[in-house]
């Protein structure tokens, strides 16, 4: 069933630009592909005048997506209760060391196109909950620092990105956002609930327009693996790039609300303690991704 979108809004008045941007996502499982790849700043074989990441553990990738905005906010939660939420011989990390709290965070992103197989066909777009945190994996031979996804909450295409990221790793939810942009500033407001477990959050966060620093990680330093509620998916290598700016959380405006002060994940809840050192926005963040 195509997903299906309210009008974009835009409003400008003289003197400045201002605008905002609502997306309302109704429930849907599946959306209709779409006729070449996603935009691109340089990672796309098959995009003349660009190339593709240069790290050696990218050969041969596959999956490539390209988001519009993306807030990352970190949060603090009781290290207990982010352990009881990952699989078996993963081991949660205490922030700061020897702490009995721990950092997950809270990635919250607009309009994503995701293309799983090079030259195939390209879908969304979709925005979502990323939720990703750092933990100790003992199940290998050696053992690793991975960056894991206990939650993946995501507005539409959940069978073409549980097929490009493994089983279970997505679930189906309802997001609104919304962006201001005014004076300067740049204010996102976004809206998610997931009947099928409980799930809802609320979230704001406000920075400086120019979002302007440009960072790329080819590789990223930790390879990457989804979940499948207590079971593992495959892991993967990636590499990115995007327009990034990173300011204290203090000075971000962040409100976050949800049910309880909890976020209800697939495997369990986690308390909401606090908020980690800075929030980060990025634009035109784009990814390339190869299972290991």
């Amino acid at each position: 069933m195509p997903t299906t979108s309210k009008p974009q809004r835009m409003l400008s008045k003289f003197g400045m630009l201002a605008f905002t941007l609502a997306q309302l996502l109704t429930f849907a499982t599946t959306g209709s592909a779409v006729e070449g790849p996603p935009p691109t700043y340089d990672y796309d074989l098959l995009t003349p005048g660009t190339q593709p990441p240069q790290s050696p553990l990218l050969d041969g990738y596959t999956y490539r997506s390209v988001r519009t905005y993306q807030v990352a906010i970190p949060v603090l939660v009781p290290l207990d209760e982010l352990q009881a939420v990952l699989p078996p011989g993963f081991v949660a990390i205490a922030t700061p060391a020897g702490s009995a709290t721990a950092t997950v965070t809270l990635n919250l992103f607009l309009d994503q196109r995701f293309q799983p197989t090079v030259g195939g066909p390209t879908y969304g777009p979709t925005s979502a909950l990323l939720v990703t945190v750092t933990a100790l994996n003992n199940n290998l031979a050696t053992p690793r620092s991975e960056i894991v996804f206990p939650a993946f909450e995501a507005s539409a295409y959940i069978n073409e990105l549980n097929a490009a990221f493994g089983p279970g790793s997505a679930r189906l939810a309802k997001v609104e956002v919304e962006i201001e942009e005014k004076k300067g500033k740049l204010h996102f407001s976004f809206e998610l609930s997931d009947p099928g477990i409980g799930f809802k959050l609320k979230a704001e966060a406000e920075g400086p327009a120019a979002i302007n620093n440009r960072v790329i990680s080819d590789p990223v330093g930790l390879a990457f693996r989804t979940f499948n509620g207590y079971t593992p998916n495959q892991a993967f290598r990636a590499a990115s790039q995007s327009d990034t700016l990173s300011i204290p959380s203090a000075s971000a405006g962040v409100k976050l609300s949800a049910p309880g002060n909890q976020l209800q994940l697939p495997t369990g809840k986690l308390s909401i303690l606090g908020l980690g050192a800075n929030v980060t926005f990025s634009r035109g963040v784009e990814f390339v991704l190869k299972f290991e």
